[in-house]
This record gives structure tokens, C-alpha cells and sequence, in this order.
């Protein structure tokens, strides 16, 4: 639901070195592209979502899926660790700060992503660490494929529709690998809970049944040939045309044939394990349980936050928050109850939902366009430097809307041919209020996701691999701070039950700490964390059942926002309080944003560098005549 961010694609970008390209390399800026090259090899899936070249690639890729097989996710894990190794025995030669920096960096990352590699079960990516489950009913091939071939293979010729019929046809052995893994792990005791079980059981059961011509892998074809053969000349149209009933007919055999009953295989696999599958919400039963929850921690927060010392600045910052809430929902002529209380009642009134029609959707997209147009207006105000990719506002995909999150956030390609995207689902307006829609544009539009994952990609000046890392708490910590700048700079001013919305949204990823610690190392049941969050912020009980099941399935995630937030929000006082009028808000964000992503402590070394730059220029500005 809340921020899903880029996690359907990572911030990527990794064509060439721009203006450093024409110079001589170092052993170590070297090393740097070798292994870059080495992650897009593995992940053709992840070269398309950057729209990287085939040389950053290495050779081509746009006929290839991701291998999922057991024995590719062995060799993932194997190379996550040996890339530590060679980085370590490589070190840093080098007194170069640029390169000192990219080391650290790079260490971080690979030191998490290793230590999720040892464990032998569950999901692994270097870029995303260990997940324990390999089906489930968020992230599961069966559920990121489709999505996938509908917004990220682009057909603009009969070479591009070969190539999406090459990858077709690997989505067979693509789920089936999953499946293959999944029955691996059922035998080394981890299954999913049964509540999670049961959700992508009928998921599966629900694709399954479509009709293969009305499958998105079919009718994402149709659409893009019909759009090919509407672009083509007079001459060539007639060819064309005969030449798309082949090509249909091609997809919907595989459809047919062999993608759909690799959902049943999937299904059949869930259902064989499901008698010994228990109802445990949290990780710590499974095997070192309570090792890969601080694993996931550490990959996700990017510090060493025990799960004890989150959840108790969980509980802080909630306590803080209902305290600013109670006294807003006072204003508004809400003052009886709990502050949870009151919010349920607020979500309820009737006044603040849209039209649950074709009308009322066209209007929610207006109004957040329009919000959007807001904040690009007076953004120079606060940053010094904005992105020059284009961003969209979409409704998320209509045949995934029951999985989707409330919103995401995808990033352009590196070419700008496909925008940066800003995904809405509306599955059920009843669960998208004018209370709480503003602060989600902000958060996943501009000046969130959008600003900082657009500006990464365009520090062509940067590394190749340090353009490719992705930092869940940098992101995600940014994406939240931007709700609060938004907040600081008055765009609540008019807007008072807007502001309960940025509140309550602060109050979530509050929360979030507090559950999901909860749920992964205090052995809560996944009723209890539905019950405290229910009580906590009176949002919608599908909302929170929702949200509770992504913790279940992503250990961690969920404490990336508000340890991220509250670690740029310390930086931005310390800074503020060592510069006093020196202080300049628009250097200090192009200092987080301009200078790739970063874990938390080394992102508060850019910044203590920065503030002695900052005041130098003060100093400078001062002495001009």
C-alpha cells in the first residue's frame, strides 16, 4: 500500500562513464565495470527496466528473462559473497575521494547483500537481498512477469515482437523454477504461513483460469501490434497485418499450453505443503530465523539497529505523532476517542472519497496532476538542480490491481524513452481519500521518488556500479522526508484535513517499525500486528491486513521509511545548526540528491563535507564587492 516505491524497478543507469568516459580508468573504476557487467549478465530483466546498452550488458539482452532455477540462485548467492571477497582484496589504492567514496559505498552493499546470501532458501538478488519466501502474493515471477512485458518491452518493430515471443516463451521455466525452489525449501522445513499460502493459492487459481487471449501476456501483444500496424505505411499495413494473426497465434499457444499450466504446477506445489504449513507470521521459527531478520535489517536500514531499538523508536515516534494528530483532529471538530478512533471516523465521512466510477477516477488523476504541476512550480525554490525526465501519472495495471500496492513509483529509462512513472491503483476508490492522496502524490511523485531517482540516474560523472546500487533507506528515507518538506513548506496551509492525512501517513511508517519487529523478532501473531495498527491508525482493516502481509513476506522493508527519514531529518539540523544563516535548504538537497545513492552513514559524511563547502561559498558570496 504505502510507498511501495521502486521496488517493482531499481534506480539504474549504467551506459558509459559521460565526460569521465574519455579518460584513462583506474585497476579500480575498472573492477567497478566489471562487475556491473557481471549483475546485468545475470539480469537481462533488470538491463531492460534501465534500458541500458548491450555493451553495459554484456551482449544482448532483450530475448532473455532472469534465470530462476535452483541452481542459478546458488550461483547468485556464491557470486554475492566472491564479489565481497575481490572487493576487499582489491581495496582502495587509490587516495582519490570520488573513488574512496565508491569503495565505502560499495562495501556496504556488497557486505549485506553477502550476508543474505548465506542462507540457503527463500529469494535472493544482490541488488534486493533475501526474502524467505519464494511464492507469495507480492513479488512472485507470476505477478512481477506480466507487469514487466506490459511496461517494459517496447515494441516498435517486428524485431521487437521476436523478441517478446523469445521471452515468452521462458516464462514456463521461469515460474517453474520458483516452483522448483519452493518445493527445495518446503523440504528444509520453510513454507509460508498458511495466510499467505492461502492468498497466492487464489491468486494463481484466479490467473490460471483466464482465458489465454485474454491474458497480459496476449493482450499487452495485441495491443502493441495493433498500435505497430496503425503506425505503418499504406504499402506495408497489408503484410503487416497477416503477419500480427501469426504472431497472435504463436502467443496464444504459449499462453495456452505451457505458461498457464505453470501456474497449476506452482498451485499443485502450494497446495502439497500447505497440511504442514503453521500460521507463524514472522521469520524467527524458520531456519536462523532470528540471523536473517537482522540480515534483512541490515540491507533494508543500512545500519546496525537491532530490531529491540526500532521498535522502541517505533513507539516513541508514535507517541509524538498522535500527539500532533490529536490536537489537528481538535481543529476539526473531532475530539472524542482515541486519536485512532477519531481517524477511522474521519475515513469513514463520506465527504472525502471519490466517486466510485469511471468520473470519479478521470478526477482523482486530475487532482493529482494538478497537485504535481504545484510542487514542479515552486520546486527551484528548494533544489538547485530537478530532473529532466518526464513523469506520467497512470492507473497501476488493471489485471494486477488486486496484488499492486496503493501506489509506486517506476523510473525513466536511461534513453528518456519510457518516463518516470507514477502508478495509482484503483482497484477501490474507498480506499484512496482526499485525506491521505496529497501526501502520497509528494511521496511518490515530486519532490519524492520521482526527484531523487530521476537525478541519479542523470550523475552520468558517477561510477557505473555506484549507479546501480539502490538503498531502500536512502530512497525510501528521502521519499518520506519530502512528505515533510511539503508539510514545511505550506502545502497543507488551506488544506487542514490534508495535513491529518500527512500526519497519519508519519504515523504508518511510525508504526511499520513498531509491527514489523514486532511480527519478525517478539514472535507476534499477524492478528496482533493487525490489531495494533488498527487501533493505531484507524485506517481501513483491508488496508492494514494488506500491509501486515507485506511485512510478513518482506522482513524489514517496512522499517526502511522512517529510519531513513529520521537519519536525513538529523542531517539537515546538524547541518542547519553549524551553517546558522549560512545554511542554504536548495545546496543542501542537491548535497543528498546530486551525489548518488548512498547508505545512511555515508550519506552523513557527504553532508559533514558539505557544510565546510557551504561555508567557504558563504564567505566567498560575502566578500564579493
Amino acid at each position: 500500500m504505502r510507498g511501495w516505491g521502486c521496488a517493482l524497478v531499481l534506480a539504474l543507469a549504467l551506459t558509459g562513464c559521460g565526460p569521465r568516459g574519455a579518460q584513462p580508468i583506474s585497476a579500480f573504476e575498472g573492477r567497478l565495470n566489471d562487475w556491473a557487467r557481471e549483475i546485468l549478465t545475470d539480469s537481462p530483466e533488470l538491463a531492460t527496466q534501465a534500458g541500458v546498452s548491450e555493451d553495459a550488458a554484456g551482449g544482448v539482452y532483450a530475448d532473455r528473462l532472469d534465470d530462476r532455477s535452483p541452481l542459478a540462485v546458488e550461483a547468485r548467492r556464491t557470486a554475492a559473497v566472491r564479489r565481497l571477497t575481490e572487493l576487499r582484496t582489491l581495496g582502495l589504492r587509490s587516495g582519490d575521494d570520488e573513488e574512496a567514496r565508491a569503495y565505502a559505498v560499495l562495501e556496504s552493499q556488497f557486505a549485506a547483500a553477502a550476508a543474505g546470501a548465506s542462507f540457503d532458501y527463500g529469494a535472493f538478488s544482490p541488488m534486493r537481498g533475501a526474502r524467505p519466501y519464494v511464492l507469495n502474493q507480492l513479488d512472485s515471477a507470476f505477478l512481477t512477469l506480466p507487469v514487466f512485458f506490459e511496461e517494459r518491452h517496447a515494441i516498435a518493430s517486428t524485431a521487437d515482437v521476436e523478441t517478446y515471443l523469445a521471452r515468452l516463451a521462458l516464462v514456463p521455466a521461469a515460474l517453474d523454477g520458483e516452483t522448483a525452489r519452493a518445493r527445495a525449501d518446503a523440504e528444509r522445513g520453510v513454507r509460508p504461513p498458511i495466510f499467505i499460502i492461502d492468498q497466492t493459492l487464489a491468486l494463481l487459481d484466479r490467473i490460471a483460469a483466464v482465458r489465454p487471449t485474454e491474458q497480459i501476456y496476449f493482450a499487452s501483444l495485441q495491443r502493441k501490434l495493433d498500435a505497430l500496424v496503425e503506425a505503418a505505411g499504406d504499402d506495408a499495413r497489408p503484410a503487416l497485418e497477416q503477419r500480427r494473426m501469426r504472431y497472435l497465434g504463436r502467443a496464444e499457444q504459449i499462453v495456452r499450453e505451457h505458461i498457464i499450466p505453470a501456474h497449476q504446477r506452482a498451485a499443485a506445489q502450494l497446495r502439497a505443503i500447505r497440511a504442514e504449513a503453521s500460521d507463524n507470521a514472522g521469520v524467527g521459527e524458520l531456519p536462523r530465523g532470528a540471523e536473517f531478520y537482522a540480515a534483512a535489517l541490515r540491507f533494508e536500514t543500512t545500519t546496525d539497529l537491532t530490531p529491540l531499538q526500532i521498535h522502541r523508536i517505533g513507539l516513541s515516534r508514535v507517541r509524538d505523532l498522535q500527539g500532533e494528530l490529536d490536537i489537528a483532529l481538535r481543529r476539526i471538530g473531532l475530539t472524542e476517542g482515541p486519536v485512532g478512533a477519531r481517524l477511522a471516523q474521519l475515513t469513514a465521512d463520506p465527504r472525502y472519497r471519490y466517486e466510485d466510477s469511471d468520473e470519479g477516477r478521470a478526477q482523482l488523476l486530475a487532482d493529482v496532476r494538478e497537485r504535481i504541476a504545484r510542487v514542479t512550480e515552486r520546486a527551484p525554490q528548494w533544489f538547485g538542480h530537478l530532473p529532466s525526465a518526464a513523469l506520467e501519472v497512470r492507473r497501476a495495471p488493471r489485471f494486477a490491481e488486486a496484488t499492486l500496492p496503493g501506489a509506486f513509483y517506476t523510473p525513466p529509462t536511461l534513453d528518456e524513452r519510457i518516463p518516470g512513472v507514477y502508478f495509482i491503483n484503483m482497484r477501490d476508490l474507498s480506499e484512496i481519500t482526499r485525506i491521505d492522496l496529497p501526501t502520497q502524490d509528494y511521496h511518490e511523485a515530486a519532490p519524492g521518488h520521482h526527484f531523487q531517482i530521476a537525478l541519479a540516474q542523470e550523475q552520468t560523472d558517477l561510477p557505473l556500479l555506484r549507479r546501480l546500487m539502490s538503498f531502500s533507506a536512502y530512497s525510501e528515507g528521502w521519499a518520506l522526508y519530502a512528505e515533510q518538506l511539503a508539510d514545511e513548506q505550506s502545502f497543507y496551509e488551506n488544506d487542514p484535513v490534508g495535513r491529518i492525512g500527512y500526519l497519519r501517513w508519519q504515523l504508518w511508517r511510525a508504526a511499520r517499525l513498531v509491527a514489523d519487529t514486532g511480527l519478525h523478532a517478539m514472535n507476534w501473531s499477524r492478528q496482533r500486528a493487525v490489531d495494533y495498527l488498527l487501533e493505531t491508525t484507524g485506517d481501513a482493516p483491508g488496508i492494514i491486513a494488506s500491509e501486515v502481509d507485506r511485512y510478513v513476506v518482506w522482513p524489514g522493508q517496512a522499517c526502511a521509511y522512517e529510519i531513513g527519514r529520521r537519519e536525513i531529518a538529523a542531517m539537515r539540523e546538524r547541518a542547519r545548526n553549524q551553517l546558522g544563516p549560512d545554511f542554504d535548504l536548495r545546496g543542501f538537497h542537491d548535497a543528498l540528491l546530486m551525489n548518488g545513492e548512498a547508505p545512511l552513514d555515508i550519506l552523513s559524511d557527504v553532508i559533514d563535507d558539505w557544510i565546510p563547502e557551504q561555508r567557504r561559498l558563504a564567505e566567498r558570496e560575502r566578500r564579493r564587492p
